[in-house]
């Protein structure tokens, strides 16, 4: 074999090995990222909103989460509630991994859907990127309260 054909095989095969190592890396980052996510989400169906029957407040007590849990059933029902010019707006709340879903529902029919972050510290909830137009903000902090909560 010539001088430049091995140089050019030796290039193409470092540029294929190149590329293997750039996908096994990309391949790597996506299943530790989806694990921590997964995990984040498991614990916080344990230990959060999801795991309890509780009230939590904001900070500006402009929102609340009602977590009501019955005793066959693995998680809570939770039910955000949002102050607005109308008076208090409820919305299902859901959680998967990092991201939290804000459901209208009327007959058991979602009518509208908006999702969010949520982050965990194992006393404080938030809820982040939030549509501040429907929400006045764009993110929540909520903790645990003793405090009665009724949306009427």
């Amino acid at each position: 074999m010539k001088k430049k054909t091995k140089t050019v095989i030796g290039v193409i095969l470092a540029v294929a090995l190149v590329a293997v190592l750039v996908v096994v890396g990309f391949m790597t980052y996506l299943g530790i990222t989806w694990t921590n996510n997964h995990e984040f989400g498991e614990y916080v169906s344990k230990e959060g909103p999801w795991g309890m029957t509780a009230t939590w407040v904001s900070e500006d007590s402009s929102s609340y989460l009602i977590c009501k849990k019955e005793n066959d059933e693995p998680f809570a029902k939770v039910t955000a509630y949002f102050q607005g010019v109308d008076g208090w707006q409820a919305y299902e709340l859901h959680g998967r991994d990092r991201i939290a879903y804000l459901n209208t529902v009327e007959n058991d029919t979602t009518i509208d859907s908006t999702s969010g972050n949520m982050k965990f510290d194992g006393t404080t909830f938030t809820i982040t990127d939030l549509d501040k137009e429907i929400f006045g903000t764009n993110e929540f902090n909520y903790v645990i309260t003793d405090k009665e909560f009724s949306p009427d």
